[in-house]
């Protein structure tokens, strides 16, 4: 008669091995995900491994392409991190988490469109586009600023009345156009007031675009532009500081977080991952 104690053991070890594997697995999955000089938290994560197993470690419209910046010959490439919107990318700038503002706790990302700086600076007009803003979730915050834009045809002869209220104007060198920057800077369009309102539905020329693009509030000198007194460079500078899109976190990564867990998503919910010493492996609840 044969033993059964090898094969109890046999089978015991064999899926202590398979708990094992597991656990590391789980343990190994959605790592803090750095590029360049930041910490990026659920629910970004890293485009190049999204949606290449069961579980990703962000939600979808939150990835992070961590581009290979070019430099001169003989120096180091630096990574610059980029997140798609709308098919435009905007490198991100830095992020600030569990920000305190009248609509509660919030996190911001500061985002720069570095297409459109370079169009400044050469005088083009190829990216000069309304912002559209994700459906993901990312939001632009109700404080936020936006600077008025109205690109028209170069043969268009502004009246003296349009002229007044622009700020700074310049024929684009690639197309048959000339942008007008608006004097007036919009906090958003359900706080303009009057004034601001007519000039926006009003005085913009049949023939020209509205262009709105948000900015930051703390690097715009706000008097400048109502006054007329902005040059393209300090509006270039303006534009590198970036504007901020808001998002709220995640309840159940909260929860996730509090058990010293990991987040993840299964393509319907979040799921907590695994940390050293933790046991629940597939539920955030």
């Amino acid at each position: 008669m044969l033993n059964p104690i090898p094969t109890v053991i046999f089978f015991t070890l064999h899926i202590i091995l398979i708990q094992s594997q597991t656990q590391t697995s789980n343990h190994s999955r959605c790592p803090p995900f750095r590029c360049d000089h930041i910490d990026f938290p659920f629910p970004f994560s890293d485009q190049s491994t999204f949606g290449s197993g069961s579980i990703d470690c962000g939600f979808p419209g939150y990835q992070i392409l961590c581009d290979e910046e070019e430099e001169e010959e003989e120096e180091e490439s630096t990574p610059v991190p980029i997140l798609m919107i709308s098919t435009q990318p905007y490198q991100v700038k830095n992020i600030f988490l569990n920000q305190f503002y009248d609509e509660g706790v919030v996190n911001l990302i500061t985002l720069v469109n570095t297409d459109l700086i370079r169009d400044i600076n050469t005088a083009s007009c190829h990216s000069f586009r309304n912002f559209t803003s994700p459906s993901s979730g990312l939001l632009l915050p109700d404080w936020n600023i936006n600077l008025t834009f109205f690109k028209c045809p170069s043969q268009f002869a502004p009246p003296q009345d349009f002229l007044d209220q622009t700020a700074l104007n310049y024929t684009c060198n690639d197309e048959q156009s000339r942008l007008y920057l608006g004097r007036y800077v919009i906090v958003n369009s359900s706080q303009m007031n009057p004034t601001e309102r007519s000039f926006n539905n009003s005085i913009t020329p049949r023939d020209c675009n509205l262009v709105m693009l948000p900015v930051s509030s703390a690097d715009i000198n706000v008097s400048s532009v109502n006054n007329g007194d902005i040059e393209r460079s300090q509006l270039s500078k303006v534009l590198a500081a970036g504007f901020p899109l808001q998002w709220k976190s995640d309840v159940d990564c909260e929860n996730c977080i509090k058990k010293k867990e990991r987040c993840g998503f299964d393509r319907t919910k979040v799921v907590c991952l695994c940390d050293d010493g933790c046991n629940n492996t597939n539920s955030s609840k």
